[in-house]
């Protein structure tokens, strides 16, 4: 998709589509990753 954006630059909307497709996809890992930290965290204290 990136390369796609980067061989059409006469079609920006190509390229912002990549970008905030990857900004999605990578928040969405991030947040999946502190929760699952959370859940299985062993320090943890309830109160």
């Amino acid at each position: 998709m990136i390369a796609q954006g980067k061989n059409n630059l006469q079609a920006p909307w190509l390229g912002l589509t990549a970008f905030f497709t990857m900004s999605i996809m990578l928040s969405l890992l991030i947040f999946i990753g502190e929760a699952v930290r959370d859940a299985f965290d062993p320090r943890k204290t309830f109160g």
